[in-house]
């Protein structure tokens, strides 16, 4: 186990970062940091695959989803066999809105999201409700950073269908009270998808207590397992009763069989489609380890004291800031908003001080997302307001374009 407060323990969870010698690293909000042990992983499957040829998926390859998905079950304290991996967090609303694709009854019709909610999600959302003829219903906001729980809840009727929200919101690292809205689902017979993209890896969740049907998330950002490891997470007395319509062989009781007719499979693999993606899977592996051995609850409170740092620095300067105040309500990151936001984002890059950019509805909801993770140290968040400071006082941030296009 690893001590977050032992600086011999500290500097040895650093030392298994590479990119932080590189730069100052606040942008685990966006991708994890990847552990030095990802490259051994990689090269054990170019070396299995080199070496076994096609028997590589009978040696290891054909059990590799569910190797990686009950590590991150025991990390997200979900039942046995309740989780799938997938490739994103897009397919994965897919699969779970496809499930009622049969649906019969035409009083229950409705899609409620919010527009704090990420964009990918929104479009797949409202296409398959379009496709289907179902009403997709998006509650706004009045602030940028936040909505209450009781804006949403009191949506929830028995003509809905679905409740497809997130637990962390990506843009301003509000946490969402998805218990409440689960239960309210469940009083009228609606299901509830929540988008956990943000959370797990930063803090905790308990999946056997918080009675939702499906949860989506992904190792990309907290838990440090790069891009292609995403996951679902099906209810157990609600998966067998279901049957995904975005299916596919490895969903079948006996693939190897090759039926015509596709009969089920039980349990995780029930909610799998093709081919999975091997290499990335093997990513996947060191983070959850490396995050196992420290516990959720020391990453939570390193998170919380680095963020509130991040919080008083940002209020030193009277700057903006989009996410909330109380510890209980934040998630990982914290959203400030810049005059010139993007130009001073590009700055910093120049400067190898990662932090990323989103757009707001207005210029001044235009924010920087600091994420700090449990390799960060202070004297990061000191160094990257002693930097903002001078690329204000010098005027550097002119020097760069105001045009968004490719953003991190």
């Amino acid at each position: 186990m690893f001590d977050l407060k032992n600086e011999n323990d500290f500097t040895s969870i650093r030392e298994q970062f590479p990119v932080l010698k590189n730069c100052v690293y606040l942008i685990s909000n966006s991708l994890g940091a990847v552990p030095r042990k990802v490259k051994a992983g990689l090269e054990h499957y170019y070396n299995l695959w080199s070496k076994q040829g096609v028997n590589a998926w009978k040696k290891e390859w054909w059990d590799l989803s569910k190797t990686i998905s009950t590590k991150i079950q025991e990390l997200l304290k979900a039942e046995k066999d309740s989780i799938t991996m997938t490739s994103n967090a897009t397919i994965s609303h897919w699969m779970a809105l496809s499930t009622q694709f049969n649906n019969k009854d035409g009083k229950r019709n409705r899609i409620i999201m919010t527009d704090l909610d990420f964009p990918s999600s929104i479009y797949a959302v409202s296409k398959i409700a379009e496709s289907m003829g179902w009403k997709l219903e998006i509650i706004k906001s009045k602030k940028p950073s936040y909505l209450e729980t009781e804006k949403i809840t009191e949506r929830i009727d028995d003509t809905t269908l679905f409740v497809a929200t997130s637990h962390v919101c990506f843009k301003s690292s509000f946490i969402q009270d998805i218990q409440s809205i689960a239960e309210k689902a469940s009083q009228v017979g609606a299901k509830t998808i929540i988008d956990g993209y943000h959370a797990p890896g930063i803090i905790p969740v308990h999946l056997k207590k918080a009675g939702i049907d499906f949860y989506i998330g992904g190792c990309l950002k907290w838990l440090c397992g790069g891009p292609g490891n995403a996951f679902l997470y099906v209810n157990p007395e609600l998966a067998e009763k279901i049957q995904p319509s975005l299916t596919g062989w490895m969903a079948h009781e006996n693939p190897f069989k090759f039926d015509l007719d596709l009969k089920y499979t039980s349990g995780s693999y029930r909610f799998m489609s093709g081919t999975p993606p091997i290499a990335c899977l093997y990513t996947a592996a060191a983070g959850l380890d490396i995050i196992k051995n420290i516990g959720i609850k020391n990453i939570r409170d390193k998170s919380t004291s680095m963020t509130q740092w991040i919080i008083n620095k940002a209020k030193e300067r009277n700057f903006s800031i989009h996410s909330p105040l109380k510890k209980e309500l934040r998630g990982g990151a914290v959203s400030i908003n810049l005059p010139y936001a993007f130009q001073v984002k590009q700055a910093l890059d120049q400067k190898k001080i990662l932090v990323d950019f989103r757009k707001g509805r207005t210029d001044n909801e235009d924010v920087i997302r600091i994420g700090p993770h449990f390799y960060n140290k202070k004297g990061e968040v000191d160094v990257l307001f002693e930097q903002i400071d001078d690329i204000y006082s010098s005027g550097y941030y002119r020097k760069f374009s105001k045009t968004i296009s490719h953003v991190t």
